[in-house]
């Protein structure tokens, strides 16, 4: 009779592979599932007992990541609770003994950094932005007013759009009124649907006229417009180090794990 941690295995396994529960595999298909089967218990099997040998405990916030991504899965596929509780542990102790390694990873030194960018630079590309300034009125009970208010300041702003800073610090209901209303350079994807679809319509220079949303009333005033494009090598190299390090983390894990069966 296979562990808790076994039998979730197999399930994976013949649901990652062959789409199906273990029971249901062809019989054509039985040799290879058998010989996943046993590699995979096999090196989990290394993974935990190391783990077990170098830690005192369970890092509880990885615990607690652990149990929220499989807790669904294990009721549905059937375990009962004391089984879910010692499959999470399981895996929770190989993914902390996977970041431990994946930690032991050494840092990309600036040449190989530099190298790796310029043979993948298409990656690195920049989106369409904005650079806006906001300001919010919120909506209370004297909604009336309110709209009155906006109409108002909106009129000030048509004549003279260089009065945004001073408008938006004196009225916004908005944390960036300090900063005159500024929000930076900003991308799809980031603002409400409304506001996103009013600021991506303007020119640059050009104030948009109010937009609802559920916060209350909005102004948008385009700055400046920054194409889509490549991004420099200078702005680039920074990213392109995060992901060098990811690549040799993954990298350096994979040979961990190699070793651990050999």
């Amino acid at each position: 009779m296979r562990v808790p941690w076994q039998r979730y295995s197999r399930i994976k396994l013949a649901q990652q592979h062959w789409h199906c529960e273990p029971e249901q595999l062809p019989a054509d298909a039985l040799p290879q599932f058998i010989q996943y089967v046993e590699r995979q218990i096999a090196l989990e099997s290394a993974v935990v007992a190391v783990a077990q040998q170098r830690l005192s405990a369970v890092d509880e916030q990885i615990l607690h990541r652990v149990q929220q991504s499989l807790a669904q899965e294990l009721t549905i596929a059937g375990f009962p609770d004391a089984e879910q509780q010692s499959i999470i542990r399981h895996h929770a102790l190989m993914d902390q003994q996977l970041a431990w390694v994946a930690a032991q990873t050494p840092l990309p030194d600036a040449e190989a950094v530099v190298q790796w960018y310029r043979r993948h630079a298409e990656r690195f590309y920049r989106p369409e932005q904005r650079k806006a300034r906001h300001l919010l009125l919120t909506i209370d009970e004297n909604r009336p007013q309110i709209r009155q208010q906006m109409a108002m300041l909106h009129r000030h702003l048509c004549e003279d759009p260089d009065q945004f800073d001073t408008l938006a610090r004196r009225y916004s209901h908005c944390p960036t009124a300090m900063e005159g209303g500024l929000m930076g350079w900003v991308s799809k994807g980031l603002l409400y649907p409304q506001l996103e679809k009013a600021l991506f319509a303007l020119s640059a220079g050009a104030l948009s006229a109010p937009v609802e949303t559920e916060l209350g009333l909005h102004l948008l005033l385009c700055e400046a417009i920054r194409p889509a494009g490549l991004l420099s090598e200078a702005e680039a190299l920074p990213g392109a180090a995060k992901q060098l390090f990811l690549l040799r983390q993954k990298q350096f894990q994979r040979q961990w794990l190699q070793q651990l069966l050999t």
